[in-house]
């Protein structure tokens, strides 16, 4: 009798699913789909990816502006495009289950029609967010990062059905291309030289100003007559090498680049609608001649700041003859009495002679009484293959807790397999003795300065300095491929930073806490990301050929109401052999104790919405 009323009650919820499904079809203010399967989640996955094509058929004539010529069909780009809209944002879906024979599962899953919009407003306002990030982006200068992410949201753009995307009164369809335009109007070049190395390899030396000012990063290509070169620039130079018949080169044509093709991996949605969009196209050109003294105006580059006040006088000058093609002339500027710095100019020369040899044996025999540094410095030179650049080395001397810091060594790095050469600076840390003891690939100057001109006189340079030396060495860390200091840096236990090295720390329970503020995600996310992120970081340093990584802006903010402690913001760019992301890193450091803290290294990769995005807010210190 009981399984005769069950069957009964089962028939009856059935046959009501069905009659709501023929009243929500006849209605027609709704978009749906049906999906059968063994499974109910499977089921449902069927059921909504019908539900997008009858979107996506609806909206077709919408897309035809924007939807790329290619041999596929148009209507399955125009599925394509909508899916990367539904798959990610269809939040408002309903759904009818009802169980069929032979235990299979029948789904009715539906949507009303007024809710499309909202599917296409939530990517509005990620072009919105992009946009803004790519602004503050080209008023610090960073004009490559800026050229892709305004590039990035010119590709979301076109996953949209309206003529005019309008976002909180702005029409992104003319102001982004307008904002690319501006800077790419704004760039000059000036050739500062242009060497023979031998018959087959020149050397070439650009600066690049957007408007009167330095550009802190900029990326560009030219065809130097057998391939297509990528230079990236840093803090208004870019260094070059031209091989073969690139050697008898008069003059190259520059192209600002502006389609990252090879970083299209950082947002997965930019990623899958690459292919399926109408990708514009900006073709700017600048010929520049190559020869010593170039055209336009020369600006010499700005001496570096010392906290606290001007540069002092050269102290000490030294030459060393680094290579055959010629000698470098090392002066070392200090504010303060430095004893030690002839000892400290002698380490700096066996340094370059070792680099520019670039023999890792070589390397290995001249620093054995030391494993760390021969370690670290074998791996620089064996994944980075450094060129050293300038033949007259003016670098700044600092003190900091350890010793001495030396900055802006200029080197080139090379990526074969990503095509791309970059310019660097290097930094090298030596104890108070003037032993060379660390070695680190620096962050840009024109982000260093910004620092030194926001710390507060006397008091908080030298926390400052120290968060910006571990960034450096978090840098580093990757691009020298130590897993177990990348490891260690994500560590769940508090990291102390002591000299050249980082130790844990363990902390008493709720020492520090974290408090979840809106859509951001919570501690159990965060801590199942960062395991996850270093299990597949393993992975990526064993597989590429190349890495390459930088972070395109941070922010050092100081906690209202806790002194010195700081959050760091920090936006990161990787690109590798066969894999590109971005990510948004955050830092809590506790600068209280004799050895500085850092409390916290939250990772949320491909993360864009302010709202969500972990801060300094989030953290409570109780010790």
């Amino acid at each position: 009798m009981q399984r005769v009323i069950l069957t009964l009650l089962l028939f009856g919820c059935c046959q009501l699913a069905a009659e709501n499904k023929e009243a929500i079809i006849r209605s027609g203010d709704f978009y749906y789909g049906e999906g059968i399967a063994a499974n109910a989640d499977e089921a449902r996955d069927r059921a909504v990816a019908n539900l997008t094509s009858m979107i996506a058929v609806q909206v077709s004539s919408s897309f035809e502006r924007v939807v790329a010529e290619q041999d596929q069909n148009y209507q399955e780009k125009v599925e394509g495009i909508v899916k990367t809209h539904a798959l990610a944002t269809l939040k408002n879906v309903q759904q009818i289950t009802r169980p069929l024979a032979g235990n299979r599962f029948e789904v009715f899953a539906y949507l009303k029609k007024s809710q499309v919009e909202l599917i296409f407003a939530e990517r509005k306002q990620l072009i919105a967010e992009m946009a803004d990030k790519a602004d503050l982006l080209a008023q610090e200068l960073h004009l490559a990062q800026a050229l892709k992410y305004y590039y990035f949201a010119a590709i979301l753009i076109n996953s949209l059905p309206d003529q005019l995307v309008l976002h909180n009164g702005i029409n992104y369809t003319t102001e982004i291309p307008s904002r690319i335009n501006r800077i790419l109007s704004g760039l000059s070049f000036r050739c500062l030289s242009a060497k023979d190395l031998s018959d087959q390899e020149r050397e070439v030396m650009l600066e690049i100003f957007y408007g009167d000012q330095s550009a802190a990063t900029l990326d560009f290509t030219f065809w130097d007559g057998s391939r297509q070169v990528t230079v990236c620039s840093r803090d208004g130079r870019a260094v070059f090498q031209l091989l073969g018949a690139g050697t008898h080169l008069d003059e190259i044509k520059v192209q600002p680049k502006t389609a990252y093709y090879e970083a299209r991996n950082e947002i997965h949605t930019v990623a899958t609608l690459w292919p399926l969009v109408v990708k514009p196209e900006f073709p700017v050109e600048y010929k520049i001649r190559l020869d010593e003294t170039g055209r336009g105006p020369h600006r010499p580059p700005s001496a570096p700041l010392q906290p606290g006040g001007a540069p002092a006088s050269i102290a000490v000058n030294g030459q060393i003859h680094a290579r055959p093609a010629g000698s470098f002339n090392v002066k070392l500027d200090f504010s303060t009495d430095v004893p030690v710095a002839p000892v400290i100019l002698l380490q700096v020369r066996e340094f370059l002679a070792l680099v520019a040899a670039g023999d890792i044996a070589v390397l290995r025999r001249a620093y054995r009484d030391d494993a760390f540094l021969a370690e670290k410095l074998t791996a620089y030179v064996q994944y980075n293959r450094p060129r050293l650049l300038d033949q007259n080395i003016a670098a700044s001397l600092t003190p900091t807790p350890f010793g001495w810091e030396l900055r802006r060594i200029c080197v080139q790095h090379r990526y074969p397999s990503l095509n791309k050469q970059s310019t660097e600076y290097l930094t090298l840390d030596f104890s108070a003795d003037g032993k060379l003891c660390d070695l680190n690939v620096c962050v840009g100057e024109n982000q260093y300065q910004h620092f030194v001109t926001k710390a507060e006189p006397g008091a908080d340079w030298a926390n400052r300095q120290q968060i910006i030396k571990f960034l450096e060495k978090y840098r580093t860390a990757y691009l020298t491929r130590d897993l177990p200091t990348v490891d260690l840096m994500f560590a769940e236990d508090a990291i102390i930073i002591i000299g050249r090295k980082l130790e844990r720390r363990k902390l008493q329970d709720d020492a520090v806490r974290y408090e979840r503020l809106g859509p951001q995600p919570d501690h159990e996310y965060l801590r199942l990301s960062k395991k996850q992120y270093l299990e597949r970081q393993k992975q990526i340093f064993a597989a590429n050929q190349d890495i390459a990584l930088d972070f395109s802006t941070f922010n050092i903010i100081e906690k209202n109401n806790q002194d010195s402690v700081y959050g760091v913001e920090m936006r990161q760019s990787y690109a590798s052999t066969i894999y590109a992301d971005e990510g948004y890193l955050f830092l809590l450091v506790d600068f209280r104790e004799e050895d500085p803290l850092i409390y916290v290294r939250a990772w949320q990769p491909n993360a864009w919405n302010p709202e969500e995005l972990i801060r300094t807010a989030n953290y409570k210190i109780h010790k």
